[in-house]
């Protein structure tokens, strides 16, 4: 497909959340123009094999509906999804699916090299790298959802990176692949070693469900003081796949990188892959239902909690989150609490919020400060370093993305800027995540 010179709505990166806006702004009406650096959807969720979704209930009640329910109940029906896990491949020929019958166009192998403002506050147009060379696209609202703020950075609009105090970002993490398992025999070892893992298992296992279990602490830790593992791993973590045998591991542990530089990502790559080898040695060779275990793949990429993210009309704090925050105009819901990897030690910090409890997120954390046309999605939407952290996941991304399509296909029908949008038009656009409001 060739691309066009002009678009309405201009979404970079195809990770959830861009996935989302897309799907939303196309199914609004709107030329749209999904801008992605690799050749397939999905990014953490695909690139980063990011398995399964993180919370998005309150109780018994769904928090996140619309486009990310749809990808949900498609994974489901395609058998690739149990509970909450689920398979990459699937996901990525479901959004494809979703775009393309939506009417929305996607540019893979593509980077934003430049952004072309009117000298003001205005984005006019992206230069685009393409295997046939460079092109330059127009539109009237753009959406960066590259999780590394790459339109922020690219168009002069004010953004910050890591902790307000140290300016020190998350661990970041490899995922990987097992195949081969015995998991009752594994899930057997793990009630005879109690003390060995971490405190929420209640060591009860529903075979026909994922099963998630996480320590290994004893053999892990002699390993480290033979010098057969990385000291900064804190334990190691599965969850099983839609498949006999097979779980998703979230267990490696890089600290001290920023990701948002060629150099630094490059080695975290290859501290991911030592501690993958590491990891998976040391299962094989001593604990029982690993021995003829096998490793599958790895993510495509190493999967990174943070870089830069927007300074946006209003930044959701840590605060916001654990007490609750209610909001003029709400965007989304969640319940994700925060969910820090030390950037240092490798030691996490995990608040959780109670049973029924909820947040919202406010439109205004979309909005981009000193931008007219730019909003922001996922892991660059505004937020303090403690709120980011809980609102990075991929629900919560999914809804602002969505938010950010309906929001962008609204200014183009009403030839508004995107702060003109009525907030009961967007609400009607975007209900199935704000029932309750």
């Amino acid at each position: 497909m060739q691309l066009k010179d002009n678009y309405e709505v201009i979404i970079a990166g195809a990770g959830i959340a861009g996935v989302s806006a897309a799907i939303k702004a196309a199914a609004g009406g709107s030329r749209v123009l999904l801008i992605e650096h690799y050749p397939f959807l999905g990014g953490m969720s695909a690139a980063g094999m990011v398995s399964p979704f993180m919370k998005s209930y309150a109780g018994d009640q769904e928090l996140v509906e619309g486009v990310y329910k749809q990808i949900e109940n498609r994974l489901r029906e395609a058998g690739a999804m149990i509970d909450n896990g689920y398979y990459a491949w699937a996901f990525r020929a479901i959004a494809n699916e979703l775009i393309w019958q939506n009417g929305g166009e996607i540019a893979f192998n593509t980077d934003v090299v430049d952004v072309q403002t009117d000298g003001h506050q205005r984005i006019e147009s992206l230069m685009l790298a393409t295997g046939s060379g460079m092109k330059r696209v127009a539109g009237q609202v753009f959406v960066d959802a590259t999780g590394d703020g790459q339109l922020l950075v690219l168009g002069g609009f004010p953004w910050l990176k890591g902790d307000e105090q140290t300016g020190k970002m998350q661990a970041l993490t490899l995922f990987f692949r097992m195949g081969g398992i015995d998991v009752e025999k594994v899930a057997e070892y793990t009630k005879h070693h109690k003390e060995d893992f971490l405190e929420w298992m209640d060591f009860k296992y529903d075979f026909s469900r994922i099963i998630s279990i996480a320590g290994f602490k004893g053999p892990l830790y002699r390993a480290q003081k033979e010098g057969r593992v990385d000291k900064a791993l804190e334990y190691i973590f599965f969850t099983t796949l839609p498949a006999t045998g097979e779980a998703s591991f979230n267990t490696t542990n890089i600290v001290g990188i920023d990701p948002s530089t060629s150099s630094e990502l490059t080695r975290a790559e290859m501290i991911g892959h030592q501690q993958v080898a590491e990891v998976v040695d040391l299962l094989q060779e001593e604990i029982p239902g690993f021995g003829q275990a096998f490793l599958v793949d790895t993510g495509v990429q190493v999967g990174v909690r943070e870089t830069r993210r927007a300074q946006s009309d209003y930044m959701m704090s840590g605060d916001d989150v654990m007490n609750q925050a209610r909001f003029k105009e709400p965007v989304a819901r969640a319940s994700y609490g925060i969910d820090i990897h030390d950037p240092e030690k490798g030691q996490s910090r995990l608040e959780h919020l109670q049973r029924e409890a909820y947040y919202e997120v406010p439109k205004g954390s979309l909005m981009v400060k000193d931008a007219e046309n730019l909003m922001v999605a996922g892991r660059c939407i505004g937020a303090t370093w403690e709120g980011h952290s809980a609102l990075r996941v991929q629900p919560t991304s999914s809804a602002t993305g969505e938010a950010c399509g309906a929001i962008a296909s609204l200014a183009v029908q009403n030839a508004q800027s995107i702060r003109q949008v009525p907030y009961v038009q967007l609400k009607q656009k975007i209900r199935f995540n704000l029932e309750n409001h």
